[in-house]
């Protein structure tokens, strides 16, 4: 009789053969477990390496958008896209400043929703927009996608309002040189008779001695000089002169004014008061100073045509010489100083207003400037304020 704690030999053989397999069975899942993780690791480095290619597309992506973005926002010119509906998809900073409209504000409208017009004036595109009118230029590209297919369109805007602004001033300049040399022509043909009238009308003078004629004959010299001055105040203002320096008394420039205007003066019976304190001298252009000083004085005997009397002092002031031409006339009003010394004002019936003009431009050449001081109804004082004798004028230092 057996034990019946052994097992039969067949049944020993059977759990062998079992085991052999659990073990055969073991080892085959365990080759296709490090089979299946030998895949995972390589899919998991080709994963990292796919998310790091994305990563750099996109980093690169967004680089080129950010750029693209940079560029749009920096043009000077507008740039509007649309869709296929017309609609607003993008708008960069010229155009928000242009349209009068922000890009939130802009998005998902219609262009012509904006508030905006264009339109053609006389041959040019005029856009009215935000209140301001611009003369542009306009342009319009469709945006077509790899088929073919038209998804909208860009609009630039280049705004040509200064150029054309700046056309129109080089036109107007152009036809201002044309003016001043036909000007300075006509000027010229004018003086030389006027010189020999001049000539005849001081020999008359002469030998008429003193009396009612001599008078008439003072008072056609006096007209001469006045139309001799306005003369020359236009071919001074067609054509800059360059002063030529040279080291001059302040008093001998007043003296010889005051000679010139001798005949018109006497004629009108203005009295004249000259005082000089100290002796300044100044570095300037002799003709060009006296212009200057026969301008202002030309406005001081207007200005007391109706009576009162003119006084031309000479001093010296912080080193420089001052020449102060004063009258006791109507003075002017607070309103029109700040204008007076602008081209073609005059606050003179028949005033060219180039007289004072032309005596500020002189002086700026000369480093000087001049003061006004007036009181309406008691007179005007002209101060023509010059630099030290031998400093650097703006024309002496060029």
């Amino acid at each position: 009789m057996r034990d019946s704690g052994e097992l039969p030999a067949e049944r020993i053989r059977d759990l062998n053969e079992a085991f052999t397999s659990f073990t055969a069975a073991s080892g085959l899942l365990e080759r296709h477990y490090d089979q299946l993780r030998e895949t995972v690791r390589h899919l998991t480095v080709e994963l990292e390496e796919r998310n790091a290619q994305l990563r750099a597309a996109l980093a690169e992506a967004e680089t080129a958008k950010d750029n693209l973005r940079c560029i749009l926002q920096s043009m000077g010119e507008a740039i509007v896209v649309l869709d296929r509906d017309g609609n607003v998809t993008l708008v960069n900073r010229a155009a928000t400043e242009m349209l009068g409209a922000s890009a939130a504000e802009a998005a998902g409208r219609p262009f012509d929703a904006l508030g905006l017009s264009l339109g053609t004036e006389g041959g040019e595109t005029v856009l009215v927009a935000g209140g301001k009118r611009y003369d542009v230029i306009v342009s319009r590209s469709d945006i077509v996608d790899p088929a073919g297919a038209v998804r909208g369109c860009v609009l630039l805007l280049r705004d040509i309002t200064r150029m054309k602004e700046l056309e129109s001033q080089s036109e107007r300049n152009r036809r201002l040189i044309r003016m001043g040399e036909m000007a300075a022509k006509i000027v010229h043909e004018i003086r030389s008779p006027l010189c020999s009238i001049e000539l005849y009308a001081t020999m008359l003078e002469s030998e008429l001695g003193e009396g009612e004629p001599a008078k008439l004959s003072r008072g056609i010299s006096s007209g001469i000089l006045s139309l001799n001055n306005i003369l020359t105040n236009m071919l001074l203002f067609a054509k800059r002169q360059k002063p030529a320096p040279a080291r001059i008394a302040a008093a001998d420039v007043v003296d010889e004014t005051l000679r010139l205007l001798d005949p018109m003066i006497g004629s009108r019976g203005i009295p004249v008061e000259r005082s000089v304190s100290g002796a300044p001298v100044l570095d300037g252009d002799p003709v060009l100073l006296k212009q200057v000083l026969l301008n202002v004085a030309l406005n001081a005997v207007q200005a007391t045509d109706g009576g009162g009397r003119i006084r031309v002092s000479v001093r010296e002031e912080d080193g420089g010489a001052v020449i102060e031409v004063s009258d006791e006339g109507a003075g002017i009003r607070e309103e029109d100083l700040e204008r007076i010394f602008d081209p073609f004002f005059s606050t003179k019936v028949k005033g060219t207003g180039l007289g004072l003009a032309i005596a500020s431009r002189i002086m700026e050449s000369h480093g000087g400037f001049i003061r006004v001081r007036s009181e309406v109804g008691r007179g005007s004082a002209f101060a023509l304020h010059f630099p030290p004798a031998g400093g650097t004028g703006e024309e002496s230092a060029a």
